[in-house]
């Protein structure tokens, strides 16, 4: 076989390879841009797709918090419907709802000074003498609160120990102060244990 033939031959391959992918002055090879294409179509499919299922997730998510803060709204209601309620039931009953714990008032005020400043006022608006339970009710009332196990007997204890209060027809009475007329006690209250000194 000559020279001159193993050329043509390998010419003939060359414009054979050059035809199937293009000849070299610009013109296309259909078949070789029509897989890529395919392949392009196939990729942005797959893409498509995946977009499409994270959309459906981040909508389900999207649905989820939109009912917990519809959920979180109704219960925000019920508890501002349940504050107007308090509020409006706090101004029905008056000063004894929405009473404030009196504290001792002054410089070196101590439970003490209140409790006989307190009882004061009260045996003067009873106009005769008073149990401790009876007064321990009205401190009570005036938001005056005793702390212990037996409040009532603080409250005896610290009148008892007052010059100010004297113990007589079973209870308890401002010293020097005068007894309305026509008081008469009906019930009996126990004396303390021990007599005062005078």
């Amino acid at each position: 076989m000559s020279d001159s033939y193993m050329i043509l031959e390998d010419e003939e391959d060359e414009n054979l390879k050059t035809h199937r992918k293009g000849n070299g002055f610009g013109d296309p090879d259909i078949p070789a841009w029509a897989g890529e294409l395919r392949q392009n179509i196939a990729s942005s499919e797959a893409e498509a797709s995946s977009l499409r299922s994270r959309a459906e997730v981040l909508q389900a998510r999207a649905d989820t918090l939109r009912q917990m803060a519809k959920a979180s709204d109704a219960k925000t209601k019920a508890l501002r419907d349940l504050l107007k309620q308090m509020e409006a039931t706090t101004e029905t009953l008056g000063p004894v709802a929405g009473r404030k714990t009196r504290q001792p008032s002054g410089r070196g005020a101590t439970l003490t000074a209140l409790v006989r400043e307190r009882a004061k006022e009260i045996l003067k608006a009873a106009g005769h003498p008073l149990g401790r339970t009876e007064i321990l009710a009205q401190l009570i009332d005036d938001g005056v609160m005793i702390k212990g196990a037996k409040p009532a007997q603080r409250v005896g204890k610290i009148l008892w120990e007052s010059n100010e209060f004297e113990y007589q027809d079973k209870g308890y009475w401002l010293v020097g102060e005068p007894i309305a007329a026509g008081y008469k006690r009906e019930k009996r209250f126990r004396a303390p244990n021990r007599k005062k000194n005078s």
